[in-house]
């Protein structure tokens, strides 16, 4: 009975199962008000402070409150441990609130705060289809609070991953059934459906798209560099020649980008991986199909090539000296 309620308590806090719990039942005030931001979604507020406590209400993700006092001792929940806060809400009430899903809340570092939120949650695992919502509001409201371009960038990024993000939470047979249609129809132009892997996946030109914007910005590479590893539907299985259109195709289009970024030597080896004696031999067989396309492809690649210092360039260039040229 006690590991099964321990589990039910820190399933009801959006925590990691397996740690021990310690019931709080009296307060120490604090000499001033701390603000603090919530970093969870539908995060709960207890009336006393304790993990079955009766629920108050229910704070949006990045809610900012105001600790008035704390619990006497600390409860270790989810592998963290810290203490209970008494809060008020904006209705005029209080309520409690566990530490250690909290940060403390600095208007001068709200960015920054914004950004670190954003990206725990992207990393967060088991989270469902309306954590991803809130996710996905909170960083359009970064988006639109971002002042200048550098940020505003950032955070553009982080919103395309967002949403890539909550799109492969929509159920396999559940996009005509509320609220996954009416999702649809909000982000039908931005997602594509993924018939192999279930759910939907973003749309990889958002990201090409995105860098065009701010190409002259450090964060260009970044995004760039999402853009290759984005996941799209695909049914190339173990066709080592399709796999080089589909995958291949966006390292060659970061190197031309940017040839000495920061992910350029991954994309060098990936590159150098892809190009199989598969792709070599389609690619100087006489009459293949897909020679035309792999031969544009390839004179792409050895292009991006001469402007990058990464390394494995070489071993690259001597695969691609493999490459028959055109007969007529």
């Amino acid at each position: 009975m006690r590991h099964q309620s321990l589990v039910i308590t820190l399933a009801s806090l959006s925590l990691v199962p397996g740690s021990s719990v310690t019931a709080q039942t009296s307060e120490v005030p604090l000499d001033a008000a701390r603000p603090k931001i919530t970093t969870v979604s539908a995060m709960r507020v207890r009336r006393v402070p304790q993990v079955a406590a009766d629920e108050v209400t229910r704070l949006k993700l990045g809610t900012v409150v105001s600790a008035i006092a704390r619990s006497a001792g600390q409860d270790t929940i989810g592998g963290k441990t810290d203490y209970w806060y008494r809060v008020r809400l904006s209705n005029g009430g209080d309520g409690w609130l566990y530490g250690g899903l909290l940060l403390d809340y600095d208007p001068r570092l709200r960015q920054k705060l914004q950004r670190q939120i954003i990206e725990a949650r992207l990393k967060a695992e088991n989270t469902d289809f309306k954590d991803r919502e809130e996710l996905y509001n909170f960083t359009s409201g970064a988006v639109a609070e971002a002042k200048d371009s550098n940020a505003r960038a950032e955070f553009e990024l982080l919103k395309l991953l967002a949403l890539a993000n909550w799109a492969t939470a929509v159920p396999d047979g559940q996009r005509d059934k509320s609220p996954y249609r009416e999702w649809l129809k909000a982000h039908h132009t931005e997602v594509i459906q993924n018939e192999f892997g279930g759910g939907y996946d973003l749309r990889t030109e958002l990201f090409w798209n995105l860098e065009a914007k701010y190409h002259m910005l450090p964060i260009a590479d970044r995004i760039a560099w999402e853009a290759t590893q984005n996941e799209e539907p695909s049914d190339c299985e173990s066709d080592e020649v399709c796999a080089f259109f589909v995958l291949g195709e966006r390292q060659v289009r970061y190197l031309s980008l940017h040839p000495n970024g920061a992910h350029a030597a991954e994309a060098v080896q990936s590159l150098t991986e892809m190009l199989t004696d598969d792709v070599i031999n389609t690619a100087s067989s006489r009459g293949a199909e897909e020679r035309t396309a792999l031969m544009k492809s390839l004179a792409s690649l050895r292009l991006a090539l001469a402007k990058t210092s990464a390394p494995g360039k070489a071993e690259l260039l001597g695969k691609l000296e493999r490459v028959k040229p055109a007969t007529h």
